[in-house]
């Protein structure tokens, strides 16, 4: 049975990682998944002595090639579908161009439920969330569908969960995710994720657990606003 669509909107391949579980969930329930991923990931490589402080490395189409095949595979783990935009890592905003486009492409799509990354992180992942809002503004859509913003760090700036998802039945999957991206994660970073899931499982008496933010209250009733926030990811 095919429910109504579900969108990850996203900086970077990889990024995915972070609701892996819960959209591996989502698709076993039958709701058709997209993963926009609006960079290649040019930038995403490392120097020797690499200085963090030392400005923009220059983008490498090898690398960008590398990184959206690591990202098909890891949407074909999950059984998403993969849109691949073309913005530049490292310069990604919320610019009208890729805004109108992404709008355009929810119009269309008419999702369920939005998910994006926490807004206050990395300038890439805040422009990411900065798409992903003025875009589902755009396609007259953001009163209509659930939107929820993922840390890729649970322990990120100021970020409050709002919503815990248990994610043990599907961990498997989420390390398949992980393997997924060499170019990225080595077997101490991939092991490090999985510790942070592990930590989050404890909060809610589970093995492992992804958490969530939402723009708007948990309440019963709110505003007769017509999408109610939290019910999509509380009935997993």
């Amino acid at each position: 049975m095919n429910l109504e669509p579900v969108v990850f909107i996203c900086a970077h391949p990889d990024d995915i990682f972070c609701v892996a579980g819960t959209l591996a969930l989502l698709r076993q329930k039958g709701h058709p998944v997209y993963d926009f991923c609006l960079t290649p990931g040019q930038r995403g490589y490392h120097l020797p002595d690499e200085i963090p402080t030392a400005g923009l490395k220059p983008p490498r189409p090898d690398v960008a090639a590398r990184r959206t095949q690591e990202e098909q595979a890891a949407c074909a783990v999950l059984g998403a579908e993969l849109v691949m935009f073309n913005e530049m890592d490292g310069e990604l905003f919320a610019g009208r161009e890729i805004c109108t486009t992404v709008a355009a492409r929810l119009a269309d799509i008419k999702p369920r439920a939005v998910l994006t990354l926490w807004v206050f992180d990395k300038p890439d992942h805040s422009a990411a969330f900065s798409v992903a809002h003025t875009a589902l503004h755009l396609a007259g859509l953001y009163w209509t569908t659930e939107f929820y913003l993922a840390p890729i760090d649970p322990a990120g700036y100021q970020f409050q969960p709002t919503i815990y998802v248990n994610v043990s039945s599907v961990i498997e999957q989420k390390k398949a995710v992980l393997r997924c991206y060499a170019n990225q994660f080595g077997p101490e970073n991939a092991a490090a994720h999985l510790q942070h899931a592990r930590i989050l499982g404890r909060n809610i008496f589970s093995d492992y657990a992804e958490v969530f933010a939402t723009t708007m209250p948990l309440v019963g009733t709110r505003w007769d606003r017509p999408a109610e926030v939290g019910r999509l990811l509380l009935s997993l």
